[in-house]
Parts: C-alpha cells; structure tokens; sequence
C-alpha cells in the first residue's frame, strides 16, 4: 500500500544523506558542548587560576553581589593559543588529507579513524583537573585536530549524496539534524551541571559529550556509501607525492575554479567573526551578565533550539532565492546581532538576542557549506573542501587573535571586545557582491563534464 504523497520524504532524502546527517548530529557533542558551551567555561576559569582584580588603594574589588571580581584574561588568551595552533596544524594536514582521500576512494575508512580518535581524547579531557593546563592544553588540542580533520571529510561527501539543485536542502537538512543532535547532548550536559558541583560537573560532561558522539555516529558508518572508487596509483608515487600533486594541479587550475577560491577567501572573512562565538559563547554569557553554570547552560540551549529553526528556514529559501543572496541577508543579520548583544543594558535583552544568535549560526553555516559545494566539481570534492576547511581554520586564527588584540585594546572591556566581532560581518557583506553564483556553478559543471569524457575515453583506450 502506498503511502500518500503528504506523508511521503522527498525523493532526495535516502540512507546515505540520513547517514551522512547522524554525523552532524554526534559531532555536535564537541562543537557545542566541548568547544562552545561547556569546556571553554572549564578552562578559562578552573584549569587555567583566575585572579582577583585589585582597586587603585589596592583593595579588592567586589562584584553586584559583594564577591570578590575574579580576571580570566590569563585563561582567554591561553583558550585563544589552543584554538591558533590546532588551526594552524589543520590548514597544514587538510588540503593534503582531502586529496589523499579523493584519490584513494577512502573517506570513509579516514572518517573512522578520525571519529575514533576525536572520541577518545573528548572523554580523555575527563581527566583534566583545575591548575592541569598543560595536560588540558595538550589533550584538547589533540582532539580538536581529530574533529577538524574528520570534519573535511564528512563535508567532501555533499556532492556525492546531493545534485545542484538539492545540495542546500540536504545541507541545511544535516545542520538541523546536528543541531537536534547538539539540544540533546547539551541536555544531557546541564543536567549534570544541575546535579554535580562545579568543576567536577565540567570533568563528567566531557566523558558524556564522548559517549555520545560515539553512539551517535554509528548509523553514519552502517548507512553512508562511498561512490567513489580508488585510482590506480602512478608509478613512482604514494599517498603522500600524490597528495601534493593533486593540491599542485589545483592550484594550476585556479583560474578555471575563480569563484570558489574567490568565495573561500571572503568566507574566511565573515567566518572570522562566526569564530568567536563558537570559541567564546560561553566565556560571553559570564562575562556579559555574569550568568552561573546553569544559567549559562539553559542559554546556550536556547541559541541551540532557534538553531534549528535557522537551518530549517535555510533549507527552504535558499535554494530559491540562491545562496549568495541569502547569505548576504545572513551578514546584514549577523553584524546587528553582534552589536546588540555586545551593548545590550538588561538581561532580558541578551535572552532575546541569544535567540538571533541561534538563528544567524543555523542559517550561516548551511548556506557557507552549499555555496562550497555548489562550486565543487565531484571528483574533486574532497581536495576542494580540504580548502573549504582551510578557510575555516584561518579565519579561528584571525578571529581568535583579534580577540586576544581586542582584549589588549579595549583593556578587557569584554563589551567593546565583543562588539569588535562585527566588523567581519560588515566586511563579508560588501565583499559578497562580487561573487557571480552562476558562474560558479557553470564552473563546476563543465570540470565534471571534462573529467568524465577523459574517464570514458580512458576505459575506451584499455
């Protein structure tokens, strides 16, 4: 019996894009509660000490509730370092890890070994204690690398499992599902913050945000398909040679892949901006309007639920309007946003604006990642968002040292440090009008086009 056509999933939604989604779904445990919510808390103001700030007579000074003000500069700045570095070694490994996968056919098997590892050293930070900043700043840095490398690859799947025309709903479909995945993780985590003091409540959240991710991604690996099949290797190469031959011919091809390259830079523009929030939501809510451990939770439960609703709203418009003016709407957004959170007076103010927060990383992020693969060509799919990661990465390195230059500016005013975010967002908003949709995906296509007349009269010559 058929089922009505009401009720029926849309012909682009299968097995592999539902697999393909789960992934977003667990690895929401390390991007929202590890990095965004939760361990940036831990480390600024329990791994890391905090001081007391002194007055001019030298005399401490208190806070609205008469306790002592505490100054967790020290522990941002070394939050800050973590995020460089581990950026700075992903933009190395990336584009060479994205063309070893293309060619060898084996991004899932590499998305095994990075998951596995990103697991492991996420519950590892379980075992960092207050004052353990080397140990903390070692294990998360390994894990954050696991984590961005695996990211590279479950992007570089998007062409694969979607056509031009579905790839913004298939996207916006895997960010809301990693978004429903991210509500229930950092559930899980406030409850902990709820049941078990501070800091061991933080310690227990890192074993949970690993146990989750682990489980969550098990559907991805029974479910995904890898189409694409291994090259043979020419003689005289390996993994290795082959990658930086690969990367060396995509560089020759600039010219042909403009707009991609074009928009990547631009992205690292407006991403720079994103980056902050993602590596300093929670370190905000504290220092903005001083919330507590469960106050700060429920917060970022709420930016996390109209998170979903942006990625919802995306999957719907942008394929209609086009992805290059939907993101232009996202950076007029995201710049009043910033502003308003930085300068907002009453608390209710900032509840509301962690609703626009929400929204704006729902919405941004979808379209940032379809924009990508809409200008990829499929056999170089891999290699191409080994870039879309690279960009991504530089743009934590800008975005996290212009904090730390924020903080030496402003003298740790966290309000104008906050507000210097939204510069990036003005900046991707004027740049985005030179990039030429398109012509992009033209771009795209005619690479596909001569890549398969090459294969077929390659199979023809044997």
């Amino acid at each position: 019996m058929n089922l009505p056509a009401r009720i029926k999933p849309p012909s682009w939604l299968n097995r592999n894009v539902f697999g393909w989604s789960m992934f977003d779904f667990a690895n929401q445990a390390f991007t929202l509660v590890i990095l965004t919510a939760m361990f940036n808390v831990y480390f600024t103001e329990y791994i890391v000490p905090t001081t007391e700030v002194l007055a001019e007579d030298g005399s401490v000074k208190l806070d609205d509730d008469g306790e002592p003000k505490t100054d967790a500069s020290r522990g941002r700045q070394l939050w800050a370092v973590c995020g460089v570095i581990t950026q700075i070694l992903i933009i190395l490994l990336g584009p060479i890890l994205g063309a070893i996968a293309d060619f060898t056919g084996a991004k899932k098997k590499l998305l095994l070994i990075t998951w596995l590892g990103c697991v492991v050293f996420t519950a590892s930070l379980g075992l960092v204690g207050p004052g353990a900043i080397a140990l903390g700043m070692t294990l998360f840095i390994v894990a954050y690398l696991f984590y961005g490398a695996g990211e590279n690859f479950m992007a570089s799947f998007l062409p694969e499992i979607s056509t031009h025309r579905t790839m913004g709903r298939v996207s916006a479909f895997g960010w809301t599902v990693g978004y429903i995945g991210g509500l229930l993780c950092l559930a899980g985590a406030v409850v902990l913050l709820f049941t078990i003091e501070a800091p061991n409540s933080y310690r227990w959240i890192c074993v949970w945000a690993g146990v989750f991710f682990f489980f969550g991604a098990l559907p991805t690996f029974i479910l995904l398909r890898e189409r694409k099949e291994a090259e043979e290797m020419p003689a005289g190469y390996n993994y290795v040679t082959i990658g930086f031959r690969r990367l060396k011919e995509t560089f020759r091809e600039l010219r042909q892949f403009r707009w991609l390259f074009q928009f990547l830079l631009i992205m690292t523009v407006y991403f720079a901006g994103l980056q902050i929030i993602f590596w300093f939501a929670g370190v905000m809510t504290r220092e903005l309007f001083g919330f507590g451990e469960q106050k700060m939770g429920i917060f970022i439960l709420q930016i996390t639920l109209t998170a979903i609703v942006g990625a919802v709203v995306t999957a719907n418009v942008q394929d209609r309007i086009g992805a290059r003016n939907f993101l232009l709407i996202c950076m007029a957004f995201w710049t009043l946003t910033i502003l308003s959170a930085a300068f907002a007076t009453q608390e209710v103010t900032f509840w509301i604006v962690g609703n626009a927060i929400g929204l704006g990383i729902g919405a941004l992020g979808t379209a940032s990642r379809a924009m990508v693969g809409l200008f990829s060509p499929q056999h170089k799919a891999a290699e191409f968002f080994g870039f879309f990661g690279f960009a991504h990465k530089l743009a934590a390195i800008i975005g996290l040292s212009s904090m730390t230059l924020a903080e030496f500016v402003f003298a740790g005013n966290f309000h104008y440090v906050a507000a210097s975010g939204s510069i990036f967002f003005i900046l991707g908003f004027g740049l985005l009008w030179t990039i030429d949709e398109k012509k992009g995906r033209i771009s795209a296509l005619k690479s596909e086009r001569a890549f398969r007349r090459r294969a077929i009269a390659a199979s023809d010559a044997h």
